[in-house]
């Protein structure tokens, strides 16, 4: 798939995997200014078509890559990209870079939690320590880090002045054209409901121009997309805890059945799943339920 021009210095690349169902949902955001910004790379699978994109936009190396969170479909290929440009420095999370200078434990989670689908990702490959830097401590001009943990502890978002870059902090979003749009939460186990929340309200009360999702796309009103969001994930707390409550039972998949049917018929924001295609239906359910789980976690703790 080939890049699109969303605005002006701004490429959205869909990073289509070899999976059913995965077109059009990874996805790494070039932005091209005075210098060239990569957010997000993508697992190692696609890391070719990638290094393609940056050279038919003229790209001999980019400036900066910023990371949102080291997950594999978001990170997977940054030792292929730090290898192929040393001399590029890699901004993500502080907690974020032993895991990327050593990712046996985040390969070895990701075939635990993702199996088949972690296998075509392909595995990480270290990056170099002197690769790496501290997002908090970030001083590329114009570019404004800030810390949105919740679908993730070291998940961080960008602003490129006033554009931002939100990784999964403002979910998961999909264009349904000339209606709305279909948008979840992004909330795999372990949630911690008050972090995102605060999370969400930190972009809100920032008022970016644009909001470019991971997965996937852009959105021109983000102040009305996250405040969508916000009022989407009470209403999930309410009926996931509603559920839990009516069925005597905190953690085990009759729970995510029935809150996933429940779910499907009362937050409006999912309504067009239906009408997708198959595999892409599949893929999203599969994700549901993981956040349905983040949810039960969560009030299971309480």
């Amino acid at each position: 798939m080939k890049l699109i021009n969303v605005a002006p210095d701004l490429y959205l690349l869909p990073l289509d995997q070899d999976l059913p169902g995965f077109t059009s949902f990874i996805s790494a955001w070039i932005y091209r200014g005075k210098k060239t910004i990569l957010v997000d790379v993508g697992p190692a699978a696609t890391i070719p078509l990638l290094v393609r994109s940056l050279n038919e936009l003229g790209v001999k190396r980019p400036d900066t890559i910023l990371l949102t969170h080291i997950h594999i479909d978001h990170a997977g290929g940054i030792g292929e990209m730090a290898a192929l440009f040393p001399d590029t420095p890699i901004v993500c999370h502080e907690t974020g870079i032993r895991h990327l200078v050593d990712p046996s434990r985040l390969w070895e989670g990701s075939l635990k939690t993702l199996g088949k689908t972690a296998q075509a990702y392909g595995p990480f490959r270290p990056v170099p320590a002197e690769c790496l830097n501290d997002a908090s401590s970030i001083s590329e001009q114009g570019v404004f880090p800030v810390m949105t943990p919740g679908h993730a502890p070291h998940h961080v978002s960008y602003f490129i002045d006033s554009c931002l870059f939100a990784g999964e902090a403002g979910g998961v979003f999909i264009q349904v054209p000339e209606s709305d749009d279909y948008l979840r939460p992004a909330t795999p186990p372990r949630l911690f409901f008050e972090t995102y929340m605060n999370s969400v309200d930190k972009l809100i009360k920032a008022k970016p121009s644009m909001i470019c999702y991971s997965h996937f796309g852009v959105h021109k009103d983000p102040v009305r997309m996250l405040n969508t969001h916000r009022k989407q994930l009470v209403l999930w707390r309410n009926i996931i805890e509603d559920e839990m409550a009516r069925l005597h039972v905190i953690d085990d998949e009759d729970v995510v059945d029935n809150c996933l049917s429940r779910l499907l018929k009362e937050d409006s924001c999912l309504k067009h799943l239906s009408h997708m295609d198959r595999a892409v239906q599949e893929r999203e359910k599969g994700f549901l339920k993981n956040s349905i789980k983040g949810f039960t976690g969560y009030l299971r703790d309480l």
